[in-house]
């Protein structure tokens, strides 16, 4: 009998990327305040690297707690900008001024993945992009 695997995330990509995969899965969203969370980070002078990790730990954690006997994975992804964290834009203007900050600009893409089991972090991913985002 093979163990279940549950995706702690709403996001569709995710979900997508998985069934193209064919990877059978079932999908449980973690409720976790990633605001709050981040802001103590930062508040400690944590990495965008370790933040996307927690985050994503964070998630798979909530999850496992649920359902001990799966394989939990969380995700997360932050952008680094200058030694900044954007975080999604809260209005088509925010989106803009965004857009505009990284115009001709280097920045940085995490993309974290913990698989938990049982309440415990059994193997983990940071995986890091580097953009270059032309003038405007």
């Amino acid at each position: 009998m093979s163990q279940t695997l549950i995706l702690a995330s709403a996001s569709p990509v995710r979900t997508e990327m998985l069934q193209r995969a064919n990877v059978p899965h079932e999908v449980s969203v973690a409720r976790i305040d990633e605001e709050t969370i981040k802001a103590a980070l930062l508040a400690e002078d944590a990495s965008p690297r370790d933040i996307a990790d927690t985050l994503a730990e964070m998630k798979a954690r909530k999850v496992s707690d649920r359902n001990p006997e799966a394989l939990v994975l969380g995700c997360d992804q932050v952008l680094d900008h200058r030694g900044q964290l954007l975080s999604k834009p809260t209005s088509p203007e925010h989106a803009v001024a965004q857009i505009k900050s990284l115009a001709g600009d280097r920045h940085s893409l995490l993309s974290a993945a913990v698989i938990v089991e049982g309440g415990k972090p059994i193997w983990r991913h940071v995986g890091q992009v580097r953009l270059r985002m032309r003038e405007a």
